[in-house]
This record gives C-alpha cells, structure tokens and sequence, in this order.
C-alpha cells in the first residue's frame, strides 16, 4: 500500500494550539454557497421543545450559556482574508443572546410551538458579524407555564449528530443545577480542522482515484416532473407513508438474509423505484455520513457531516436480496472512502457545475433509526418540528423505522412537483418496500409498486376500453 492510502492508520486527532484555524472542509463548501448567491435559510437548522410544568427559565438561559462555553462552533464566527482562505474567529465565552418576544399566535400551546420555530428558522445568519446560533425563549401564557425553547442554528456550527448531544448535555446540566460544570471536550473544534487539513494532504490523492473509477461514465438521473428545471433552494412539500411493524420486521430479516444494515435494504428500495419512475438504471444518489471517523470528535457539536454518492448500477432480472447485497457493498465501500470532501469531488468531477448546490445527484437518502430523546425532572417535554419551506434536493427520501410510529418521509421541490405527484412517488415507495422485503427473492421488475386503488383504476380503465 502507499503511503497515501486511506486504509493505513491515521493519527489521532490532538490538541493544536496555533490558532486561528482554517474552516473545515465542510464549513469551507458552505461557506462558498453562502457567499456566491444571496443568503438564505435554506441551511438553517433547528431543535426546538415545547416544555410544560413551569420550567426555571433561568436555569435553562444557565444552561444553554455554558453549552455555548463548551463548544466553540456555537460562537464562531467566518474571518475573510484578504490573502488567503477566510479562518475561525471564536468570540469570547459571553452569554448568548435570550429573545423573550411572545410566542407567534395559534390556536392551543403546540400550534403557537410550531409557528414560532417556523418564524425563527426563517433568520438568515451573518456568518461575519453574529453567532451561528439564535435562542428564543417565549411563553405560550399557559396555566402550567408552559415555554417554547427554539434554538436555531446555521448548519455551519451543527448536524445531525450534534442534537443528541445538545439534549444530553442540557439535561445533564439542569439535572445538576450547573455544579460542578460539564467538562469541555478533550479537543476542540479547531483542533479537528488542522487534522483534517493534515489528514487529507496525506490521502487526497488515493481518494480521488477511487472517487474517479467509482462514477466514471454515470449518468445524471433524469426525472420526470411536473415542470422542468431544477427545484433546490425553492419551496419544499413533504408528505408521510407510515410503514407497518411487519414490513420493518421483514426489513429487518432481508438484512440479516443478506448480511446487510437495514438502511442498505432501504436504500436498494429507492434504488429501484426511482430506476422505474425515471427509467434508468446507472444513476446517483447522495447520502449523508456523520464524518466523525475518531473517538475523539464523537462529543464535539458541529459540523462534520460529509455527502457520498451512491452508484445504482441496478439489474432488474437479480432478485432483490442480491441488491440488497450490491447495495451494502457500495456503502460499505462509499464509507471506507468518505474522507475526500464533496466539495473536492465536484471540483474534480462536474468543475463546470461547482456553484450549482447538488452537482453530482438530484435526489438524496437517508435514515434515522430513532427519534431523540429528552427527559428533565418534573417537566413534560414534546419536540417541536417545524415546517422546512426550503428544498435541499429535488427528491429526499428518508426512512424513519426506530420508533413507535415507522415511516418513509419524502421531501420534494415544489417548483417540479404537484403535491399529488409527491405524494403518489411516496405511496409507490411504500408499496415497493412492503412487497420487496415480503418477497425478497423475487426479481426487482416484478415487485409491486401500485396501490390496491391505482391497480383498480388501471383494471376498471382497460375494462372500458374493452367494451368499447
């Protein structure tokens, strides 16, 4: 092997005192569509609970203070260069800014929740100037004193992965009133950022030549929509097909059958439904990785996240199990090779299609085995999900199948497709799903798709025809 071979031993991730640091890679590329077209909310993300039981407000504003001390994402602001590359500037371990406004208007107490967070994911951060993070914490004028809490962050300082530690650390820190004080992290933020620059000097370029031979001549997916163009940036729709306990449970059994991870037998699903809605076969599709590949970064909040692309490369005569197994081993090869950033990838593949946000994929996957959880001592805390008005993708299927209520989520872009479309793709979905796993040795064209409705239509339609 060469020394520039992903599979050797890295380095572990150390404390590095220079400072300021450069961006991280994945700052870097959002940092770049920030700068390149009119600033959005389109990357805003956000956790937000409505809590009932006369929460100590001021306990809480404690809390979130010191989370804010611990992390530095949260206070980190982007310094421009005038020779060179734009760095992290972290502001000083102040409190964070409270906004105490009322909460927006609504029929009962959630209904007000949902339209607050609504309102403030809307905030378009300047990453120059102010924290990318924003706290508002307004009554609902309850009896039992119930509050929303919404924190609202730039997807430059957080993913994912960070919401379950923000939880556990908030409640960990009411659970002690503040004392003693959480411990900071072992490395920071900054820290990761030289490692990954050193890192990725090491390896770049064996990644790129995997990168190259992996997509070499795929083709974009082309898919059928209501109007042309592109839909990313503009109004998103979603709509919900719930999955049944039997069908998770026979999900469950495919992937054992096939020595594969459950999101390996839902993502071979959407392989072939969306080979059969645009008729293709050869085709990518992007998936999130968490880009936390040391123990160390596994506390940091932050952004870390990476995009991969998924080849297809579908046969529709192999029976389902055996793409079950194809599509493990693409993952599990896509994820051996995550380090390259995508931004690099782009760069290196689609230069010409670099300020386009998703150059290399139009549609995207991804899963969450289940929901967060939150529990604080004599207070009865719901999450608050708000309504997303931006599309990231043109399509965006993501499996939720850990918790009581399994489901397929389907995100779409409102300027492609009529919400009847959207939601006919996500009923297909669940259809081909249900079938897939019930019969997984039978061949992927012969999988059913249609809706015991469709299929009446359809039949009720020849019937016509016949007798005329």
């Amino acid at each position: 092997m060469s020394a520039a071979d992903p599979t050797l031993p890295r380095p572990p991730v150390v404390p590095v005192p220079e400072r300021p640091a450069p961006l991280s890679t994945a700052q870097a590329r959002l940092w770049f569509v920030h700068t390149s077209r009119p600033p959005t909310a389109e990357y805003n993300l956000q956790v937000a609970l409505l809590l009932r039981g006369k929460p100590d407000v001021d306990a809480l504003v404690g809390a979130i203070h010191r989370l804010v001390r611990r992390h530095e994402p949260l206070r980190t602001v982007v310094e421009p260069r005038p020779a060179g590359p734009p760095v992290q500037r972290v502001l000083d371990e102040g409190p964070p800014t409270v906004d105490h406004r009322p909460a927006a208007p609504g029929a009962d107490a959630m209904e007000r929740a949902v339209a607050t967070a609504t309102e403030e994911l809307r905030h378009v951060f300047d990453l120059e100037r102010e924290p990318p993070l924003r706290v508002r914490l307004a009554g609902l004028g309850d009896p039992d004193g119930a509050v929303v809490l919404v924190l609202t962050l730039h997807h430059l300082a957080f993913d994912g992965w960070s919401t379950a530690i923000l939880l556990r650390e908030l409640a960990e820190d009411l659970r002690r009133g503040g004392v003693p004080e959480l411990p900071a992290p072992e490395v920071s933020y900054s820290d990761y950022a030289w490692w990954e620059r050193q890192t990725l000097d090491r390896e770049r370029e064996s990644l790129l030549r995997h990168w190259r031979s992996a997509l070499a001549g795929v083709a974009e997916l082309e898919l059928p929509t209501d109007r042309p163009g592109h839909g990313v940036g503009g109004a998103m729709g979603t709509v919900q097909h719930e999955v049944s306990p039997a069908t998770v449970r026979r999900l469950r059994a495919v992937a054992a059958q096939a020595g594969a991870s459950s999101f390996a037998v839902a993502l071979a699903a959407w392989f072939a439904v969306l080979g059969r809605y645009g008729g293709q076969r050869d085709f990518v599709v992007g998936t999130p990785v968490s880009g936390r590949t040391d123990l160390a970064l596994e506390p940091l909040i932050g952004c870390f996240v990476n995009t991969l692309c998924l080849r297809s490369a579908l046969r529709p005569d192999e029976p389902f199990v055996d793409l079950v197994r194809r599509t493990h081993l693409t993952l599990a090869d896509a994820l051996a090779h995550q380090a390259l950033p995508f931004e690099e990838l782009v760069r290196e593949l689609r230069p010409d299609r670099r300020n386009d946000r998703n150059p290399l994929f139009r549609a995207f996957c991804s899963s969450v085995d289940a929901p967060p959880s939150l529990e604080l001592d004599g207070l009865d805390c719901e999450f608050v999900a708000p309504e997303y008005e931006l599309s990231r993708f043109d399509l965006n299927a993501t499996f939720l199948l850990g918790g009581p209520r399994p489901m397929v989520r389907l995100d779409y872009s409102k300027a492609l497709f009529d919400d009847a479309t959207g939601a006919d793709l996500a009923a297909r979905l669940g259809v081909f799903l249900d079938w897939a796993v019930s019969r997984p040795d039978r061949a992927v064209r012969d999988v059913a798709w249609m809706t015991p409705g469709e299929r009446r239509r359809i039949l009720d339609s020849l019937k016509g025809e016949d007798l005329e």
